[in-house]
């Protein structure tokens, strides 16, 4: 792989039955890109994204980030890479029974070994990040304005 490539994707075929979605797709970003996927609804966006973090076993071809294959990765070496990168899924992103802040942390308790008081440090600082007052983690999902 080239060393500016971070995501390479070669002759993607995904399906859900008779139903293809994608065929023969080839796809590279380079490190630091900033891409942009888009088009009307079922057009397979979010299905392209599942096939390159690994939650969708494409029907052929291969998906590789930072140069490791991840259609034939599972497990601890799964885990691992899936560390280098974050997912905000539409629709439900938010844990609804934990506040704003304590979603923030979700990742914290489950890969550092972090004080509580630190996490809480951490998160309320992501989130004045976000353009929200930290008052904001004190939230629920369902205060949450659409505009937050």
């Amino acid at each position: 792989m080239s060393a500016n490539v971070a995501i390479r994707v070669r002759g993607l075929k995904t399906a859900y039955g008779d139903h293809v979605v994608h065929e023969n797709l080839d796809l590279d970003v380079l490190q630091g890109e900033v891409l942009g996927v888009i088009g009307p609804s079922g057009t397979g966006k979010s299905v392209l994204l599942r096939a390159i973090v690994g939650l969708k076993i494409p029907s052929e071809g291969s998906v590789e980030v930072c140069g490791e294959d991840v259609t034939h990765m599972f497990g601890e070496d799964h885990a691992a890479l899936q560390k280098l990168w974050g997912i905000m899924f539409q629709d439900g992103a938010l844990f609804s029974n934990l506040t704003v802040q304590e979603n923030v942390m979700v990742p914290m308790r489950e890969h550092m070994d972090l004080s509580l008081n630190l996490m809480r440090d951490l998160a309320d600082q992501k989130i004045r990040m976000s353009g929200l007052e930290t008052s904001a983690g004190r939230k629920f999902p369902s205060d949450l304005s659409g505009g937050m």
